[in-house]
């Protein structure tokens, strides 16, 4: 699968929007980041994930609270 401009654009803008808000993130290295794809990217509402030949990332926004 090759990503086309749109797909990056998205994927870049989901993962600066996630960064800003606050968010989770996770990287796996190795055959077990390939568990079930070995190319494959997702971007939304709930994160934004791309895998890779042996690894895999992953961001998640958190909940935060701004009221003291």
């Amino acid at each position: 699968m090759i990503f086309n401009k749109n797909m990056k654009t998205l994927i870049a803008i989901a993962a600066v929007t996630l960064l800003t808000m606050g968010c989770t993130s996770t990287v796996t290295f190795g055959p077990q980041a390939n568990s079930t794809d070995v190319l494959g990217a997702t971007a939304g509402t709930e994160g934004a994930s791309l895998t890779l030949p042996f690894v895999k990332g992953e961001v998640a926004p958190t909940d935060t609270n701004t009221s003291k």
